[in-house]
């Protein structure tokens, strides 16, 4: 007899935040399942997948405030605490803590810090509208106006897919990108990023 495999059930889920929410006491649950941080542009994100299997699994990742789709090192844990059972949570959520102190980036028992970020990025960054974008920002924030700019063009040059329209989220990236930078040659970005990170 074959053992049929449900995902978690919304009850469980939100026990199993509850429990992970006693660890990240300053950050705001978004959705039900994710930890979120904000500083400047960046959003840093902690949230909690469901599978089929009936496991979770953390991960952990940045998103930029003003275009929320512009994501960025987005990171599971190591396989020994990548996926975690019902069964299993009372007795490894603690570790699995301790498992996100040591493996996510930026660390989240320390204060954001965009330089950090920024290399981060630099890191990890490939030729597409989103990282550009997320490096445009960063540096227009940090008043590396040049390099702003710099990546706000490298953006216009990213070739659109050969078998496919472009997709609307890159059409966005790229009209934000022309947007920071008339700002940032304009010497508003300041303006700009007070008019972009204000709640909607």
């Amino acid at each position: 007899m074959s053992i049929k495999l449900q995902p978690l059930t919304k009850k469980q889920l939100t026990e199993i935040v509850e429990c992970y929410a006693t660890a990240f006491p300053d950050w705001e649950i978004i959705n039900g399942q994710v930890f979120a941080r904000a500083f400047g542009p960046i959003c840093q994100l902690v949230g909690i997948e469901t599978l089929r299997s009936g496991a979770y699994r953390p991960w952990a990742g940045i998103r930029a405030i003003a275009i929320p789709d512009v994501r960025m090192l987005h990171q599971f844990l190591d396989v020994k605490h990548r996926q975690i059972l019902l069964r299993q949570h009372p007795v490894m959520w603690k570790n699995v803590v301790a498992a996100m102190e040591e493996q996510f980036r930026p660390l989240i028992r320390k204060p954001l810090d965009l330089r950090e970020i920024k290399g981060l990025c630099e890191q990890e960054a490939r030729a597409t509208t989103n990282d550009l974008c997320m490096l445009a920002i960063l540096n227009a924030y940090l008043g590396e106006r040049e390099l702003a700019v710099s990546y706000c063009e490298q953006m216009e040059k990213v070739e659109p897919p050969t078998l496919a329209p472009r997709l609307d989220w890159e059409r966005r990236h790229l009209e934000f990108g022309r947007q920071l930078r008339r700002a940032v040659e304009g010497g508003d970005e300041r303006q700009f990023f007070d008019t972009a990170l204000k709640p909607t």
